[in-house]
């Protein structure tokens, strides 16, 4: 059985529960139709990423680059805002990411949904913020068994003689105090990306199907694309 999410304007039913070929027939007529309605419909799947650890969308691939090289890795999506068009994620601020966003802002975001089978490339403009108020106010969000991860005592890629990550045993206890933790907030960069395009690809068995779209000043602007 697969499921898809329905357009509201079609259902007010939350999804429908469809057999392999009827989802497809579907997933089909709804592609050919609706290309304004998708925007809305990925940023809502985003949005509920950032509360559900186990929806795929939660742990995207960030890659930057240091205008030689191209780096990625896996970061937690933390945050998702539709209106203001931004995604954010947290680092170490003395991260190689971090490095490469200040020489160069542009990221790329990479998510997929093998059970939906539902790709999103997505390019932004990103900002690092650190010892500000936007780092300040995500900090005082972040539990405080996650605030000791930005609490080691070398860089993230620093050689290490052992297995192990630099941070201090009595930072690990769960007796430990926010005033404790609260070196680490040096360390703490917030990234926000504001999206500027998005890459929407949804394959299927009888065909697939892939968009494009475009921030144009104050919309979305869509355009169909061979998959």
């Amino acid at each position: 059985m697969a499921i898809f999410h329905a357009p509201a304007r079609v259902h007010r039913a939350e999804c429908f529960f469809f057999s392999r070929d009827v989802a497809e027939s579907f997933l089909m007529s709804f592609a050919t139709t609706d290309l304004e309605e998708l925007p809305p419909a990925i940023w809502r799947d985003l949005a509920a990423a950032t509360a559900d650890p186990a929806s795929p969308f939660r742990t995207p691939v960030l890659g930057t680059t240091n205008l030689f090289e191209c780096s990625m890795r896996v970061v937690v999506l933390r945050h998702a805002d539709a209106a203001k068009r931004e995604l954010v994620c947290y680092s170490d601020a003395r991260a190689q990411k971090v490095h490469q966003l200040k020489l160069c802002e542009q990221g790329h975001w990479l998510f997929y949904d093998p059970a939906r089978r539902l790709q999103l490339r997505v390019s932004a403009h990103t900002m690092v913020h650190q010892n500000d108020a936007i780092a300040r106010a995500h900090w005082a969000k972040t539990p405080l068994s996650q605030r000791r991860n930005y609490c080691a005592n070398q860089p993230p890629g620093s050689d290490i003689h052992a297995p192990g990550d630099a941070i201090a045993p009595a930072l690990k206890s769960p007796k430990v105090t926010a005033k404790e933790l609260e070196p680490g907030y040096e360390n703490f960069a917030v990234l926000v990306s504001t999206v500027d395009q998005i890459e929407w690809l949804q394959l299927g068995d009888t065909g697939h199907v892939r968009a494009v779209f475009n921030w144009t000043v104050v919309k979305w602007s869509g355009l169909w694309l061979v998959p």
